[in-house]
């Protein structure tokens, strides 16, 4: 593609030959005159076979991850040799929106955000036409302080997009972490003052068949329990005057080493706790969990 790239939409993939081409398909008809389609091999050396039907589209890359492994560094890998100023980010088992693009592309060219996400559709299976998400109490536009912090957070399924300099500038996806390093990314976006732009009009369809296996699906409680915790860590200076911020990380990462069992490991949450009526709200919750069996 010679012309100028005002967006990229970067696609990881690592063994997805199936369904790889749905999703690079729906990026390619999202691209329009301005935008580019990067697709990340991460450790997969079939990726070219399995879309040589597209090959031929000048808005295709192909690349292949040059940094650490797993789907982290493949996302990392996709912004470092991105040419559009906005990365959108889509699962190779995912599609987007055609029109997702145009419509984001106003907001960030304006810079009424630098950072942003959308309500999303749900296809459980072929058979079934995609069902819209719930609402979640927002509204299309920058999501303000006041708002509980959890709405501030989103997978990058979510129709995920970022300034491609603000994304490098903090970091960013931390490779030290297989799962929740969106969470992650999410928080020290807000805590480094940038508030996220919320789409109200589906910007993703995300396929959920349960014959297909998913990293999120499979991962192992005890990794669930350690990255919710590492996300706590590495968030709570920079959050620490956001509002709600710290409950919300402590008591989910509470709940995921509970549920591990790995309860060893939670005065390493306390300790991230600054006000001594939390430690005691958190204390009072795994009391709780012990004595009914409970951990939600």
């Amino acid at each position: 593609m010679s012309g100028p790239v005002a967006f990229s939409i970067v696609i990881p993939t690592h063994a997805r030959p199936t369904l790889l081409p749905r999703a690079v398909q729906s990026a390619l008809q999202a691209c329009g005159a301005q935008g580019e389609v990067v697709v990340v091999a991460d450790s997969d050396p079939g990726v070219a076979a399995s879309l040589s039907d597209l090959a031929a589209d000048p808005q295709l890359r192909i690349v292949h991850n040059m940094g650490p492994r797993g789907a982290s560094g493949a996302r990392n890998h996709g912004v470092a040799v991105a040419r559009g100023e906005i990365v959108f980010f889509l699962d190779d088992d995912d599609e987007i929106i055609a029109d997702y693009p145009r419509r984001v592309m106003p907001v960030a060219q304006a810079r009424q955000a630098d950072w942003g996400f959308s309500r999303h559709l749900t296809r459980i299976d072929e058979a079934t036409p995609p069902e819209p998400a719930s609402r979640k109490k927002r509204r299309r536009g920058v999501i303000p302080p006041s708002a509980p912090f959890k709405r501030n957070v989103a997978a990058t399924s979510n129709g995920f997009w970022i300034r491609r300099d603000l994304c490098q500038s903090l970091g960013g996806f931390c490779t030290d972490m297989r799962l929740d390093e969106d969470t992650d990314l999410c928080c020290h976006l807000v805590g480094a003052g940038h508030r996220p732009w919320y789409e109200e009009d589906c910007g993703m369809i995300l396929n959920r068949d349960d014959a297909i296996e998913r990293l999120t699906s499979t991962g192992q409680a005890q990794d669930w329990g350690q990255c919710y915790l590492k996300t706590l860590q590495r968030g709570a200076e920079a959050l620490r005057a956001e509002r709600g911020a710290i409950s919300f990380l402590a008591f989910r990462a509470q709940r995921m080493l509970m549920r591990a069992g790995m309860t060893e490991q939670l005065p390493l949450v306390y300790r991230e706790v600054p006000w001594m009526w939390l430690r005691l709200a958190l204390q009072a919750k795994r009391t709780y969990a012990r004595l009914f069996g409970a951990t939600e």
